[in-house]
């Protein structure tokens, strides 16, 4: 059939040529000269038409001496020549400017985009100047699929983003990806988001095993800006900012605070707390020992953030200079917190000997400054618990002038002495290479780079006379304390590198070989005295008696041998081979070394000449397998016991100091390893429609976890095992279009992602499972650090109970003697009785019995997907762009905030809707319980404070405008573009905490830094 079809197109072609005036004979090549074979030519406007052969030749008539012909092949501009007095022609064509031909970043080097084999993805940097960015982090929110972005904070200068790559990998060890920058290690927080060129997300194992061992988690690599040969560029970018909480709980006047607490004290049978008289003066602010304190209004108010970059460039044929500075500073909304934040970076690059040799130079650094309360989280969580209730006493001078502060005031009042944590960052990092070319296509490179970063971290607690909560109270003085802490840590790389690429016509051969070698030094020392003489941070003003000194020092260091081998047939057939053998100086001789091999393939199918007449269509399909490894133990080193001087043993009734192992040796200890399959495939039509499909298949085993060892060995610490598997699979989608501009100069694009992960913990080493906390459970056949404890089925109602004297209804509900009727027996050791609007808990093992044998997983901590998008729209000089951002199937503990009328303090309180929403024998809920004093059942772990935690969030809506050319022209510049941006502008959630759902995954019970929305206004500056 297929040569009957080829005969048929023969025919035809030889029908359509017949008795025409001229034959023109021609060869198609690319802009290097290689020959093209299976472009399209054809005469324009007609039907008439061939294929370039093997060689690229291709022989057509037209019909008349001045017919046009027209040439294409995919990822090349389409090229037209009119053949008149023509009977040969040569026709070069160049590649066409789209995704296919983008060059993205890999490990140790570059590739073109329609050449790579692995799952690698790039990220849009168009936004990135315009948003008021605090971390380089925020950039790959919602962009890039497979990559889930947590901000876990919005306090000034918190960076801790938490960055997950399919999934997570390990239970005790650090999951977060490699970050590459400028072909050295660092960290996100070391490049100005202004700085970045480029940045790719290496996701499968193919792509990131050739950083080995320390590539699990995957690896983000990032390009900073570069010179161009060209005239003296400036860029100016400024942005200022007001930035506000994204949400808050809703809290309760003190009037009903007072009367819930009554309601809370008659419910287990206590008297009232607060008489009628009480709540009206509560109500009318009268008296101010019964105030309704604004806690928001004192602590929190509206931040202010500026923001400032300066970039200049210069090039020449042999010299390129890169210079920027950038200045970041954030005045929180918790009042007493600011961040300064001065960025840097410098690159020189010089050719020599007729550019066969490179050199460079780089510096970067930052230093950050940071003022926090003297606790800032626990401050806001004081205020974010605290009661209008709790009088707030700013001072309360006596005769001689002392000034006393009340309840969470001291929080604030430390700042009028002094007081409060300052955080000191310098980050210097320097690197410098050569590269030579000995012979033509062969590169060697010798790269050192060093990372140096010092934290000193400052806390003073001053003196200060309390007042307590309430006004009447007797003052106290608090005690005052000084405590200091200096850490540096110094990161080493040297690489060497050999680079060799060859084309043989249609083949394309490209190898890597290299050596790494990786030393981390590591040292901290801290103080603490208390009982300062006077106020002032000097530490020689405190008790000499409570002085406490401690430091720690430790080294690591990792050695590596490395090669990569591309092989390409006719830009057709792709192939690539990947091998990294690390040795660690973590583990024992016998485990040093590690082996990380990877292969991947693809095939260009769009290339087939069965596919020839679909020339708008390209299709890849790519497949790989990879290893991976993980030695991301901290400072712990399995071949020898760990000791500490800060030890102390009780000898004769005397507490002596010394050192102690507090850390045994477990030399069986090895590397963590992940295998993963990825298959996918990359689909373009037209050069506007662009989809991407993933799947992955990502096994860790051998996971390194401690686990709990008797107490009879003496040591405080447990050693790292390998105990175990965990799996991550899923698929990844990425749809993108961008349109033509129409002809009023209107244009968008439309780019999505989404992720869905199944994570599983398949084995752990003869181990059920492995506890992270009082709720957090890490079990065989469910997802990593699950929920724990009771599944509460319902709310008891009146209905379930009989009660003793139910002859009398004059008795009041709270009064009577509840109990349950025999089919809702309950018979447990866990509380001492049930009342109406308690939970009701499900017997798991159905004896009859509630306790902990009933107790089961209640929920996950890890989403089940996650989506991402942008929505660009320009019309002539105007932009709009929108992000958005979100993930499904996610669950918080939320055990903390809804429970806090639990315990016994006074001032314990609750939100709005839990007040709305309680149960009550007038408003019998089904879905909140009774308001208690008293912890008794309804304190233990259960799924009552699993919430759903799926979110999702407009990220970032920005309008911009470009003034005209000819206003830049007079103007004597490049561009003048003007915008206006909002960040977390709007949420979508059923998430019931009153807080903003944005928060580590793992994590319960935790008081948090509300998430920052701002709006924001900039100009970007051109010269």
């Amino acid at each position: 059939m297929k040569n009957i079809k080829l005969l048929i197109a023969t025919c035809l072609l030889c029908a359509f040529s017949y008795g025409q005036h001229n034959r023109v004979s021609g060869l198609v090549v690319d802009g290097s000269g290689i020959p093209i074979p299976g472009a399209i030519v054809i005469v324009k406007g007609t039907t008439i038409g061939t294929l370039t052969d093997f060689n690229g030749e291709f022989t057509i008539a037209p019909l008349e001496d001045n017919e046009i012909i027209r040439v294409s092949y995919l990822g090349y501009v389409p090229q037209e020549i009119n053949i008149k007095g023509l009977t040969e022609l040569k026709m070069v064509m160049q590649e066409e400017i789209s995704e296919l031909n983008e060059v993205v970043l890999i490990g140790y080097g570059s590739q073109k985009k329609i050449e790579v084999t692995g799952a690698v993805s790039t990220v849009e940097l168009k936004d990135v100047e315009s948003r008021p960015l605090t971390s380089s982090s925020q950039i790959l929110q919602g962009k890039v699929a497979g990559v889930s972005v947590t901000q876990s904070s919005g306090s000034p200068g918190d960076d801790n983003a938490t960055i997950r790559i399919r999934g997570i990998s390990s239970i005790d060890n650090n999951n977060d990806p490699l970050v590459i920058i400028d072909d050295i290690p660092g960290q996100l927080s070391d490049v100005n988001p202004a700085d970045i060129e480029s940045i790719s997300v290496l996701k499968d194992a193919a792509s990131a095993s050739i950083y080995g061992s320390r590539a699990s988690a995957g690896v983000i690599v990032i390009k900073t800006k570069r010179a161009s040969v060209g005239k003296l560029s400036l860029d100016f970018n400024t942005i200022t900012a007001v930035q506000y909480a994204t949400k808050l709980p809703e809290t309760l006047d003190s009037w009903v605070h007072a009367e819930l607490t009554n309601e809370a004290l008659r419910n287990v049978g206590q008297q009232d707390q607060y008489s009628r008289e009480d709540i009206e003066l509560f109500k009318y602010g009268i008296d101010p020992i019964r105030p309704n304190t604004d806690w928001y209004g004192i602590f929190l108010g509206d931040g202010l953030t500026q923001n400032s970059f300066l970039n200049v460039k210069q090039g020449t044929e042999d010299f390129t200079f890169t210079g920027s500075v950038g200045y970041y500073n954030q005045k929180g909304i918790l009042k007493g917190t600011e961040s300064d934040k001065v960025t840097y970076r410098t690159r020189f690059d010089s050719y020599f000997l007729n550019r066969k040799v490179k050199i460079g130079v780089a510096l970067s650094g930052y230093d950050q400054v940071v003022d926090e309360l003297i606790s800032s989280t626990a401050s806001l969580m004081n205020v974010l618990s605290a009661t209008n209730a709790t009088t707030f006493v700013e001072s309360l001078p006596d005769e001689e002038g002392v000034t006393y502060y009340s309840g969470q005031g001291r929080y604030l009042g430390a700042k009028d002495f002094g007081g409060g944590i300052d955080r000191t960052t310098k980050s210097l990092i320097t690197q410098y290479y050569m590269q030579i070319e000995p012979i033509k296509n062969l590169q060697a490179k010798l790269t050192y780079g060093n990372n140096k970063y010092n934290l000193e971290y400052q806390r003073f607690v001053p003196e200060m006379f309390f007042a307590g909560n309430i006004l009447g109270e007797s003052p106290s003085l608090t005690d005052s304390s000084l405590e200091k802490r200096f850490t540096s840590t110094t990161n080493s790389t040297l690489t060497t590198t050999l680079n060799y690429s060859k084309r043989l016509k249609k083949h394309n051969f490209s190898a890597l070989l290299g050596y790494e070698r990786l030393e981390r030094i590591y040292q901290t020392d801290y103080a603490k005295v208390d009982d300062l003489s006077s106020n002032q941070p000097i530490f020689d003003l405190g008790d000499p008696n409570s002085y406490f000194l401690t430091s720690n020092a430790n080294e690591s260091s990792t050695v590596s041998y490395f090669g990569r081998l591309n092989y390409s047939f006719a830009s057709k057939y792709l192939l690539e081979l990947n091998m990294r053998r690390d040795g660690s100086s973590r583990f024992a001789l016998e485990n040093q070394w590690g082996n990380f091999p990877s292969i991947s393939a693809g095939w260009v199918i769009s290339k087939e000449k069965f596919m020839k007449s679909l020339d708008y269509l390209f299709l890849k399909l790519r497949g790989s397998w990879g290893r991976l490894g993980n030695q991301s133990i901290g400072s712990y080193y399995a071949a020898s016991d760990q000791m500490s001087g800060s030890e102390f043993y009780n000898f004769g009734g005397s507490v002596v100091s010394g050192r102690g192992t507090i850390v045994l040796a477990n030399p069986d200890t090895k590397w963590e390893t992940t295998e993963q399959i990825n298959l996918g495939f990359d689909l373009e039509l037209f050069n506007r429609v662009s989809a991407t499909f993933e799947y992955f298949d990502k096994k860790t085993y051998d996971i390194l976890a401690r686990v709990t060892i008797p107490t009879s060995l003496g040591v405080s610490e447990r050693p790292y095992q390998n105990i175990g598997d965990m799996t991550n699979k899923g698929f990844e989608l990425s749809l993108g279009y961008t349109s033509k501009p129409n002809k009023n100069g209107f244009s968008y694009s439309i780019n999505t992602n989404f992720t869905y992960l199944k994570n599983e913990v398949t084995d752990l080493g003869g181990l059920d499972f492995v506890d992270q906390s009082d709720v957090l459970r890490s079990q065989v056949g469910h997802p990593f650090a699950s929920f724990y404890g009771y599944k509460v089925d319902d709310i008891y109602q009146v209905d379930d109970f009989t009660w003793q004297n139910d002859s009398d209804p004059s008795i009041e509900h709270y009064n009577r003697d509840y109990q349950l009727k025999d089919e809702n027996a309950d018979p447990s050791g866990i509380m001492p009785r049930v009342w109406p609007g308690d939970e009701k808990f499900r017997d798991i093992d159905g004896n009859g019995i509630i306790n902990s044998d009933d107790k089961t997983i209640i929920g996950r901590s890890v989403p089940k997907f996650y989506y991402g998008g942008t929505i660009n729209l320009s019309y002539k000089n105007w932009g709009l762009n929108i992000i958005g951002q979100g993930i499904g199937g996610a669950e918080a503990y939320q055990n903390g905030y809804l429970q806090k009328f639990l315990n016994n303090g006074s001032n314990s309180s609750i939100q709005q809707f839990q007040a709305d929403n309680r149960w009550t024998f007038d408003n019998p809920s089904t879905k909140y319980r009774r308001l208690t004093k008293s912890l008794e059942r309804n304190g233990l772990e259960s799924s009552y404070y699993v919430t759903n935690a799926s979110y999702f969030r407009i990220k970032n809506i920005e309008l911009s405008y470009n003034l005209p050319k000819e206003v830049i022209e007079r103007l004597n510049i490049s561009r003048l573009r003007l915008f206006f941006s909002a960040e977390n502008i709007l949420t979508f959630t059923n998430y019931i905490s009153g807080f903003d759902p944005e928060r580590p995954y793992n994590v319960t019970n935790q008081p948090f830094h509300p998430q920052i929305q701002s709006l924001s206004c900039g100009l970007n500056l051109n010269f």
